[in-house]
């Protein structure tokens, strides 16, 4: 999934940078030109977590990754562990990259309020900096409690699985990011 069609962002910014400002929940805080062009992330606050794991004949490689977020300010904990001899191990510390993007209208629905949460870390033992080409994602989660809260949890087939070859895999996300100000709910577990 890619940032969305530039001109829904250009029209969804220009409305943002006219003057909107957040009265309510129900209203969008205000976006910033960071990362893509519209990043509500500044006004967020809590914690994304990601547990990825791969199997095959080679061995078990698991990535744990918990980011923390202070006022969309991005902190990345975890590791790459494995008895695979050929995968890259060890720690994954250091600053993120943050972005909460939103939208109304998916592919089978045109009026679905959406937001989308994705995040990057630096690689193993800082090999590289955060990018955004290594970004871990919600893709489009519907919009249901206006931009108060976005939370949940989501787990699916890894995209390294490969059956016919006998890699088998799997990637589950939690997050809970409550509009700074707002009382943070429990990270999901």
């Amino acid at each position: 999934m890619g940032f969305g069609n530039a001109g829904r962002w250009l029209a969804l910014g220009s409305i943002l940078l006219a003057g909107q400002r957040a009265g309510n929940a129900q209203e969008p805080p205000p976006c910033r030109s960071y990362l893509v062009p519209c990043n509500i992330g500044d006004h967020y606050s809590g914690t994304f977590h990601r547990i990825s794991t791969v199997e095959s004949s080679n061995g078990k490689t698991t990535e744990d990754v918990t980011v923390r977020v202070l006022h969309g300010k991005a902190r990345c904990e975890g590791s790459i562990v494995s008895t695979d001899p050929s995968a890259l191990v060890g720690p994954i510390r250091g600053d993120g990259l943050f972005i909460v993007e939103w939208g109304v209208g998916v592919e089978n629905d045109a009026a679905l309020p959406w937001y989308r949460i994705a995040v990057a870390c630096p690689g193993v033992n800082g090999s590289s900096p955060a990018r955004l080409e290594d970004m871990m994602e919600t893709y489009q989660q519907p919009r249901r409690k206006g931009f108060a809260v976005f939370e949940g949890s989501t787990q699916e087939e890894s995209p390294e699985a490969d059956p016919v070859n006998g890699v088998t895999g799997t990637v589950s996300l939690q997050w809970a990011f409550p509009l700074d100000g707002k009382a943070a709910p429990a990270p999901p577990r």
